[in-house]
C-alpha cells in the first residue's frame, strides 16, 4: 500500500520546530487567557480561587508551556521513529488529549470545582492543545 504525501512539512531544524512550538504556546496562551478573562467578566462560579487554583493565570500559562515542550520532544521523537510523524501525532495528540480529560472528572469536584468550572476546564484544554497541535505539525504558519 502506498503512502499518501503529508500536506504537512517536517520541520528542517530543532529551530524551526522550537519556533512553531513557541507561535503555538502564544495562541495557546493567548486564547486561555481569553476564555480566563471570559469567564471572569460573565462572574461563572467555577470553584476555588487563588494563585493555586486551576483557573490562575499563572498556572494556565504554565501548563501551556510545558504542554508545548512536551508537544515538541514527541513530535521530534515521532520525526526520527516513524514514516508518517503528522498521523502519528495527532493519534498521540488525541490520546493525551483524553488522559487529561480524566482528572477533570475524576478529581476536580472533590478539589471544589463546580461543574461550570469543569465544563471551563475542559474549554481551556481544548483552546490550549488545538493551537499547540495545529503549530507543531505545521499547518499553521
Amino acid at each position: 500500500m502506498a503512502i499518501a504525501p503529508s500536506r504537512y512539512t517536517v520541520p528542517d531544524s530543532g529551530g524551526e520546530l522550537a519556533r512553531r512550538t513557541a507561535g503555538g504556546v502564544l495562541v495557546a496562551v493567548v486564547a486561555a487567557m481569553v476564555v480566563r478573562l471570559l469567564v471572569g467578566s460573565l462572574g461563572l462560579a467555577v470553584g476555588p480561587t487563588g494563585p493555586m487554583s486551576p483557573f490562575a493565570t499563572v498556572p494556565i500559562v504554565m501548563s501551556a508551556v510545558i504542554a508545548g515542550v512536551g508537544a515538541a520532544v514527541v513530535y521530534a521523537a515521532l520525526v526520527r521513529i516513524t514514516e508518517r510523524p503528522v498521523r502519528n501525532f495527532l493519534v498521540v495528540s488525541a490520546a493525551v488529549f483524553g488522559l487529561m480529560l480524566v482528572p477533570v472528572f475524576a478529581f476536580a469536584q472533590t478539589m471544589g470545582v463546580t461543574a461550570v468550572g469543569q465544563g471551563v476546564l475542559v474549554v481551556l484544554h481544548a483552546v490550549v492543545a488545538v493551537p499547540l497541535v495545529a503549530f507543531v505539525v505545521g499547518a499553521v504558519r
